[in-house]
This record gives structure tokens, C-alpha cells and sequence, in this order.
């Protein structure tokens, strides 16, 4: 949007609507400074934008969107650490199970995609750990308007998975015992030698 504006060659009225929504925007900031773009971030948001345009018409949408980011992200960034919060899932809030199933197909898709790309990279090849976690799981109460919330506090609500898989991962191994969700972060500072405050345990039955 600062780009736009600087640009000036947007119509009249869509400058003055980008110099309010700009104002709106800041107001709500609360890092309280401004905040310096890298050269390297600056050249990506470039590039997506030299790809995609302003329109945000022409971009993917909702998680695939986030997938689409990631990959750019690798090939142009090159992060060594990166998170991917999907969130279409939650659409599920709205009462139709079918869009829970559907954001888990879409999820699923961009797995694997990054999981191609991985693959298809020196940089990450044989180098990289892929984490998959939700963050809370569901209930399936047919009694209710909505039946797949998580405020029943039921066990389907609490209980979830970690998938684990890469390079220093014990291939095929599973932890049969409930662990805390805080182990996720514990593991992955083992991993990534990163010491973490984290108040789980390192899960050295999938990372030894």
C-alpha cells in the first residue's frame, strides 16, 4: 500500500481510499516504531507483487495462499526456520462440517507441495525437518447447533497429533504415551540446537 501510494499512479479515489486505510492500519500498530523492511524482504514483496499485482484478485486464497508464500519464501529467502499456521479449518465455526474436511484436504495439498520442493532442493534436501501440529482438536457433539467446536471440554477437543519427519527423525517411530503439546517446541530446539525455555521434554524416541 506505501508503495502505491508512492508511486501515485493509481486513480485519484483509489489513492485517497489507500491513504485512509493506511492511517487506519498504523493506528492500530502496537510496536509503537517504525518498523525497517530488509533489502531481501523488500525485493520479495517486489517480485510477488511484479507477479501477482495489486488487486488481490489474482492470488490464491486462504490456505493455499499460505502455501504459495512458503514456497516463494524458500526459493527467494531461503529461511531455516520457518511456521505455516494454517487456519481454514476453523471455517468449520460456521456449522458445515464439509468446510473442516475440505481445509484438510487443502492442507494436505500444500504438505505436499513443500514436501516436493524440499526434495527438489540442495539447500533443504537430506537437511530438513518437516513439523505438523494442530493446535487444539475437535468436538463431535451432534446435539449441538455447531458440533464440531472445541469449548465442551472433551477429550476429542484436547487430544491431538505431531508428525515428525526429515533429517534426524527416527523413521517409522511412534510415541504411544499422551506427552504435552510443549515437547513439540522442546524437540524442535534439539533439532535445531537452539536451547528453548520450553517446559516439555525432548522426544528422543523420534529425535535420539
Amino acid at each position: 500500500m506505501r508503495r502505491v501510494l508512492a508511486e501515485g499512479r493509481a486513480p485519484a479515489a483509489e489513492l485517497d481510499a489507500a491513504r485512509r486505510e493506511l492511517v487506519e492500519l498504523r493506528s492500530h500498530d502496537y510496536r509503537g516504531t517504525a518498523v525497517e523492511e530488509s533489502a531481501p524482504l523488500a525485493a520479495f514483496w517486489e517480485k510477488w507483487r511484479g507477479h501477482y499485482g495489486d488487486s488481490g484478485l489474482r492470488h490464491p486464497r486462504g490456505d493455499r495462499l499460505l502455501t504459495e508464500l512458503a514456497l516463494w519464501a524458500m526459493r527467494e529467502l531461503r529461511p531455516r526456520l520457518m511456521m505455516i499456521n494454517y487456519q481454514d479449518p476453523d471455517y468449520v465455526h460456521w456449522g458445515n462440517a464439509t468446510h473442516y474436511t475440505r481445509a484438510i484436504a487443502v492442507i494436505d495439498q500444500g504438505l505436499e507441495r513443500l514436501d516436493a520442493a524440499i526434495a527438489a532442493d540442495p539447500f533443504y534436501r537430506g537437511r530438513t525437518v518437516m513439523v505438523v501440529v494442530p493446535d487444539c482438536g475437535r468436538d463431535a457433539n451432534p446435539l449441538m447447533a455447531v458440533p464440531y467446536q472445541h469449548h465442551f471440554n472433551s477429550r476429542t477437543a484436547h487430544e491431538i497429533f505431531a508428525l515428525f519427519v526429515g533429517a534426524g527423525i527416527a523413521a517409522g517411530r511412534t510415541v504411544a504415551t499422551a506427552v504435552d503439546q510443549t515437547s513439540v517446541a522442546a524437540t524442535i530446539g534439539a533439532l535445531t540446537s537452539v536451547t528453548v525455555g520450553a517446559e516439555g521434554r525432548v522426544l528422543s524416541e523420534i529425535a535420539p
